[in-house]
This record gives structure tokens, sequence and C-alpha cells, in this order.
């Protein structure tokens, strides 16, 4: 009966100890976690186009390959300006093979809406991958964001067109 009070006197100090030993690996695994979340998450997430030729996988890099172009526009959701760099989304299209018809767009958090591809390339739909200079990650809408020159043209600001503006875009596949 004599080792309960010992345990009692003794576990302040030890627990101390523990803390002390687990202070250096909580230190590594916060910067590492950080460090993961800042760069990993722009490159985790491919974009995934279903067309007529089969399924094709882009990063944000590929895109910037088809055509590094950009847009400045201030957006609904966002205050000011803000400075985009991408791909108009009809070059992104034409090299899945989509023309026309129907695609479906599909965000990381399920939102999905069909987008006739004429009216969508009518209004100069654009593929953002950077935002102000950074590749854009998924806590700032990314890695991918269907955006529209609404400063350029203010009669794009609909409630449709804004509906079609997906952000963390995951996937476009075509519907039959």
């Amino acid at each position: 009966m004599q080792s309960a009070p010992y345990l009692f006197r003794h576990a302040p100090a030890a627990m101390a100890s523990y803390r002390s030993l687990l202070a250096p690996v909580r230190r590594v695994f916060w910067r590492v976690s950080v460090l993961i979340a800042l760069v990993i998450p722009a490159w985790a997430e491919p974009l995934l186009i279903t067309g007529p030729h089969g399924e094709f996988s882009f990063n944000q890099e590929d895109i910037l390959a088809l055509s590094d172009q950009e847009v400045v526009t201030e957006t609904p959701w966002t205050d000011g300006s803000l400075t985009f760099r991408g791909a108009p989304l009809a070059a992104v299209l034409a090299e899945a093979g989509i023309e026309q018809g129907w695609v479906n767009a599909r965000g990381l958090n399920n939102y999905s809406i069909n987008l006739t591809v004429d009216q969508v390339l009518a209004a100069h739909a654009f593929l953002a991958v950077h935002m102000n200079g950074e590749l854009m990650r998924i806590k700032d809408k990314g890695p991918f964001w269907i955006v529209f020159p609404w400063s350029e043209h203010p009669d794009l600001l609909t409630r449709d067109v804004r509906a079609w503006s997906v952000w963390q875009l995951q996937a476009l596949s075509v519907l039959d």
C-alpha cells in the first residue's frame, strides 16, 4: 500500500519529464505538417478530364504548358482585383478532345454543375492555377478554379456564370 502515495508524489515529475522528451518530437512533427500543407496540396490533386478519347490527368504545370496566360479581374467572392495565371478553358478542353456538348464540372467539395461547352467558352472561361503570383492551393480555391473576366465583361455577373465558376475543380467529364 505504500506504493500509491509514492505514485501520487512523483507523478507530476514523471509527467514533466515525459512532456520534455516529447517537446522536440512535437516541434518537428508540427514543422513537417506545415511544410506538407504548404507544398503538397498544390500538386496532390490532378484535374481529371474524361473526354471522347479517354481520361486525361493534368497538374498545374501541365495547364501552364498548354497556354500560359493571365486574367486580371475581380470576383464575386474576393475583395479587389486579382491576377490569375492559367489557360483558357477552351485550350484545356481541346487538349482532351472536347469541343462541344455538355460537361460536368465537379469540385473537391462535391459541388457539381453541368456546363454547355459553347456557352462557357463564349463567356471566356479561364482555368486558373496561380493567383497573385502564387500557385493556388486548396485553401485558396485551388489547385484549379474556373474564373471569368468579370471586370472586363460585367454582363457575366449573372447567377448562371457565377455557378459555372467551380473552385477546387477536381474533374470535368463529357455528358452523353
